[in-house]
């Protein structure tokens, strides 16, 4: 729904109306919402994996141990969980 909104302001702009919502995106320079959401989650996984807030990872969601390929030390995995609400839930707050 908000994105909904996003979508109808941007095509209330003068001039913008003839465009496609992609194309309106980038001639202001804005990204879509879901992909800034995309962004702002790495970031905050960043920063819990580097210690930098005060947030630690839920317990279905745990530093990869045993690696076989190269690469880094942060590698995620995802235990198996019984309910979606399990699933999708990221972080736990201290």
């Amino acid at each position: 729904m908000v994105e909904k909104a996003q979508r109808r302001f941007t095509k209330r702009l003068s001039g913008l109306r003839h465009l496609s919502y992609p194309d309106r995106l980038q001639m202001l320079d804005l990204q879509s919402l879901e992909r800034r959401r995309l962004s702002h989650d790495l970031i905050l996984v960043y920063k819990i994996l580097h210690g930098l807030t005060h947030c630690t990872l839920s317990s279905n969601l745990i530093l990869q141990q045993l690696s076989n390929t190269r690469g880094h030390s942060y590698k995620l995995a995802k235990s198996l969980c019984s309910h979606d609400i399990y699933k999708y839930f990221l972080l736990t707050v201290l």
